[in-house]
């Protein structure tokens, strides 16, 4: 199934924030409104501590994550190298798409890319992904 809107107004954004004594939920700031892209989300919900982002749907209360589209549209705009982890939010510390990404730069660059010293599987394992 194809969206037209990223978020519609019966939906809201949870995020999955992380802090020191474990996580919880933030409602993000659309309530009740529409989201049409991705990117209008990122650029407004992007939170350094978010582990993870929900499109929760409040007429059926089920929710669906959207943790890699976010991911991968924030990267989209990102400058750096695999080296820069420390720069990216938690979120895309610990996704696919920054994997892929590494693994596209190694390509594009023509340099070989070794284990990251942070690599994903060591946030996984701290943050329970």
């Amino acid at each position: 199934m194809h969206r037209t809107q990223f978020c519609t107004a019966r939906e809201t954004i949870m995020i999955k924030l992380a802090n020191p004594k474990g996580f919880y939920f933030e409602e993000g700031e659309f309530h009740g409104s529409t989201i049409t892209t991705v990117a209008h989300a990122v650029d407004s919900l992007t939170m350094d501590s978010a582990a993870e982002y929900l499109r929760f749907d409040l007429d059926t209360l089920t929710a669906e994550n959207v943790t890699e589209e976010f991911a991968a549209e924030w990267l989209m705009k990102f400058e750096g190298s695999p080296e820069d982890e420390d720069q990216l939010p938690l979120y895309v510390r610990t996704s696919q798409a920054w994997d892929d990404w590494c693994s596209d730069f190694t390509v594009e660059n023509g340099i070989a890319f070794t284990q990251r010293g942070h690599g994903t599987l060591n946030h996984r394992q701290q943050f329970g992904r």
